[in-house]
C-alpha cells in the first residue's frame, strides 16, 4: 500500500505500463479507522475518484489534501465486504496493511463509499 505515489502534478492517476484501468468511479469517499498513531493524511473523510486495475485499487483525492493518492494492492487487502444498503450508498469495507516504503506503517480499516450515481457507457 502506498501513499501519494500514484498521482501526477496535473491531477491524473499514474499506472504502470503493464496494467490498464478496468473501471473508474467519481464521487467516492474514503475513510480510515482502527489505526495506531494516525498520520495527518489519514484523518477525516477524503473525497475523490477510484480506479480499478487487475492488481490494485487506486484512490485519487479531489482538491488539495495531505492524501493526494492512495493505492491498495489486492494482496494487502483483507476482510473485504461489499454492502448495498436499501436506504444508503453502496460501500466496501475491509483492512489494508502497509508495505515497506509505502509512506505509512501498520494496518488500517477502510470504508470506500460510492456516493454518486454509476454511469455506464454504451457503445
Amino acid at each position: 500500500m502506498a501513499l501519494n505515489k500514484n498521482h501526477s502534478q496535473g491531477g491524473g492517476v499514474i499506472v504502470n505500463n503493464t496494467e490498464s484501468i478496468l473501471m473508474s468511479y467519481e464521487h467516492v469517499e474514503l475513510a480510515f479507522s482502527d489505526m495506531k498513531n494516525v498520520p495527518e493524511a489519514f484523518k477525516g473523510t477524503k473525497k475523490g475518484s477510484v480506479y480499478l486495475t487487475p492488481y490494485r485499487v487506486i484512490f485519487l483525492s479531489k482538491g488539495k489534501d495531505a492524501m493526494q493518492s492512495f493505492m491498495m494492492p489486492f494482496y494487502l487487502m483483507k476482510g473485504c465486504e461489499i454492502k448495498q444498503p436499501v436506504f444508503g450508498a453502496n460501500y466496501i469495507t475491509g483492512t489494508v496493511k502497509a508495505e515497506a516504503g509505502g509512506g505509512w506503517e501498520g494496518s488500517a480499516s477502510y470504508k470506500l463509499t460510492f456516493t454518486g450515481n454509476i454511469e455506464y457507457e454504451v457503445e
